[in-house]
């Protein structure tokens, strides 16, 4: 882990690496982005480590973030309770410094239950949803 982390700070990081040039060639790529308004998210499950897809998609999200001058979100959604382990928390939060990504908020998705409940609750009300309360086994 540490010869990956002294690539990435020796070569991807070095001086002669110029970041500011190569954000300049992305400009205009989210059509309609206001420069400093542009918020992105990295949404990982903490049920396991982070693999090279997650990483992807967590320096396209920082990098975006950074490009419009935004900021990027590290929401964990932590939906599968039955998976999830705090050592994969910390080992993503430890991955993501070792790529030299920051983030300016940590949330996870159950901070936002009671809201997602009380707009659930609204839109069944308007007849615009409906829950389905269907056994597992029947649906099988």
């Amino acid at each position: 882990m540490t010869e990956t982390a002294d690539f990435i700070k020796n070569q991807i990081f070095s001086p002669a690496f110029d970041l500011q040039k190569q954000y300049a060639t992305y400009k205009g790529v989210l059509h309609n982005a206001v420069e400093g308004k542009v918020v992105t998210r990295f949404p990982p499950e903490p049920s396991g480590y982070l693999h090279i897809g997650h990483c992807k998609a967590a320096l396209l999200n920082f990098h975006y973030a950074k490009i419009y001058k935004g900021n990027m979100i590290l929401r964990f959604d932590d939906t599968n309770p039955t998976k999830e382990k705090n050592e994969y928390v910390e080992a993503i939060i430890e991955d993501l410094k070792t790529l030299g990504i920051t983030y300016c908020m940590l949330t996870y998705t159950s901070d936002y239950f009671p809201k997602i409940f009380d707009l659930l609750r609204g839109l069944i009300e308007k007849g615009l949803a409906y829950a389905d309360n269907t056994p597992v086994e029947k649906m099988r």
